[in-house]
């Protein structure tokens, strides 16, 4: 007879084949070579790089400080081109003021000569009561006592460097409401030959 042991045989082990790896095929060496390749450089290489990192992050910080202070900088240079742009609008309107009152006085005729001459040459029973210049013409209006008065101021102006072509428009004559006195109103035109 036969017996037939039915329980299972205790099978010796293989370690050479390990969770599906032939251990046999590996070659220590070369594996020894990659671990070191694998964790020689964490103890190594990566304080060195940590330093060259932390240099980098100071570097980047300062940078980013520098970079801030000159947005700073732009912005308030912006603000200033703004200003400069503004106050040379201003420079060029004042600019056009200026050659304005410029030309302004340039063209501006100051009679002050002529009128101290006619002053000075009034006689004295005769007043102005008005007087204006009307482009190269000067009227004026006044009154005497006499009209021989009126004949003396008339030549007085017609001796004058300032006036030429003097000549009397109109006279009435008339008695005063205040006094009771005759006196002549006049009107006198003449053209300006220079106001200085």
């Amino acid at each position: 007879m036969i017996k037939i042991n039915l329980s299972t045989a205790k099978k010796q082990v293989n370690y050479s084949n390990l969770g599906g790896v032939d251990l046999t095929k590996i070659k220590f060496v070369w594996a020894a070579i990659s671990i070191v390749f694998l964790y020689v450089p964490d103890i190594t290489v990566v304080p060195m790089w940590e330093e060259e990192f932390n240099s980098r992050s100071n570097e980047l910080t300062t940078l980013q400080g520098t970079l801030s202070s000159l947005k700073r900088k732009v912005s308030q240079s912006a603000q200033l081109e703004k200003q400069i742009r503004e106050l040379k609008a201003q420079e060029e309107n004042l600019m056009k003021k200026l050659t304005a009152v410029k030309q302004a006085i340039s063209e501006k005729r100051n009679p002050s000569s002529l009128l101290i001459y006619i002053s000075k040459n009034i006689p004295t029973d005769l007043w102005l009561l008005d007087l204006s210049i009307d482009n190269n013409i000067m009227i004026i209006k006044g009154e005497a006592l006499n009209y021989g008065s009126v004949g003396t101021f008339l030549s007085n102006l017609r001796s004058s460097v300032f006036i030429r072509d003097a000549s009397i428009k109109s006279t009435t004559s008339e008695v005063r409401a205040s006094d009771k006195k005759r006196i002549e109103k006049f009107e006198v035109h003449f053209s300006l030959a220079r106001l200085e």
